[in-house]
This record gives structure tokens, sequence and C-alpha cells, in this order.
């Protein structure tokens, strides 16, 4: 996967599914002409082509690479035989999409009732747990977009959180320097996203389709 890559496009018809293994994602949606708001922080161990689970093929949302890295990608017929030949890769697949939903609604209730640096902390380790590697290579802009708020609030924000000891960074780059204390600066929505995560990979099932 390539930087700024389109994997999935909003309202075209789904070419191909993804279960990515490295680099990172954006699943992003509009409101009228406002800017892009990303709905879902996706990485290793994620799915992109849900609507192909639940029976659609043409995708609500957009889904750039943010992140390169690498990608198994499946045709879309081929997906939807396995789905429909293999009931424990389907009540996987279900899984996911439910952790997803959890994911999703757990950011409506974060970005109404906490403060920018709570969600800002939330979304760095919810990164990190998808890049895997304390070093998050994402722009102001990105992160601004993913917030849904000013770029110029996501820079005066980062450096109190530098400030602070949390993180260091340089052009491009944030880095978390002080996990514990990013964790604690956070809100709890990370953690619910994390275990909702976390449960969706585990089990034989899982771990046969993750190694394959």
């Amino acid at each position: 996967m390539s930087a700024r890559q389109v994997l999935q496009e909003r309202g075209l018809p789904l070419q191909h599914a993804y279960f990515i293994e490295s680099g990172a994602a954006s699943l992003t949606t509009r409101a009228g002409d406002s800017p892009p708001v990303e709905i879902h922080t996706l990485g290793r161990k994620d799915f992109v082509g849900i609507p192909l689970v639940l029976g659609m093929r043409v995708s609500p949302h957009r889904c750039t690479v943010n992140v390169p890295g690498r990608a198994l990608r499946i045709g879309t017929e081929a997906l939807i035989d396995l789905i429909k030949t293999d009931s424990e890769i389907e009540k996987l697949m279900l899984r996911y999409v439910q952790a997803s939903l959890i994911h999703s609604s757990q950011l409506v209730a974060c970005n109404s009732r906490h403060n920018l640096s709570q969600r800002l902390a939330r979304w760095l380790l919810v990164a990190r747990d998808r890049i895997g590697t304390n070093e998050i290579a994402l722009t102001h802009r990105c992160m601004a977009q993913a917030l849904g708020v000013r770029r110029a609030g996501i820079t005066t924000a980062i450096g109190e959180m530098k400030e602070a000891g949390l993180i260091s960074r340089s052009r491009g780059c944030i880095v978390i320097v002080d996990e514990p204390k990013l964790e604690a600066a956070s809100c709890n929505c990370f953690h619910v996203i994390r275990s909702a995560h976390e449960n969706t990979v585990s089990g034989p099932v899982a771990l046969r389709v993750v190694h394959a």
C-alpha cells in the first residue's frame, strides 16, 4: 500500500477487500460540503470491505492509506464465496463488523463529550496500536481531519503534550515517549476500542485467518 492510495471509494462498487498487515489507513465520511471526518483508524489486523460482509457491493465511505504498508488483497466475488461456504470465516467477519460498530459509536460519544486533548491522546494510542510502533508518521493535517478540528488546535494540543513529556515530535512524525502518562491523559474510550479490537482477533479461528 502506498501513501494516499484509495482502497475503496464512496459510492463506487468494491472490486477488492483488504486484510491489512502493516501501515495505516483512514476510513472517512462526509457531512455535506464539510471536509471529510475519520470514522475508523485502520492498521494491522484490520479489514477493508465491511459492506461485502453485509451483502452490499458499494461502499458508503472512502478508505485512504495514510502510512505505507502491506495488505492481503482478495477479489470481491472470491470473498463473498468464501463467506458463503465457510461458516467459521463468516462468524469471524461478523465479529469484526461488531468491533467496527463499537469503534465508530465510541467515536461519536468521545467527540461529543471529551475535550480535544483527551481525544487526541485517544487517537494517538489507537494509531499506535494499529501501526504497531510508538513512532506515528502522520501529519497535523491528518490528525485534524481524524478529529474534525482545525489544524491550529492540533498544533496547540501537540505542543502541550510535548511540554508535559508525553511525546516528542519532528516534521511529519510524533513519537510516544511516556505511554502510561498518555493513557492517563486520554479518556476511557481508548480502552473500549482496544478491547473490541482484541476480542475480534482472539481465538483459534481468528488466528487461523490472520496467519493463513
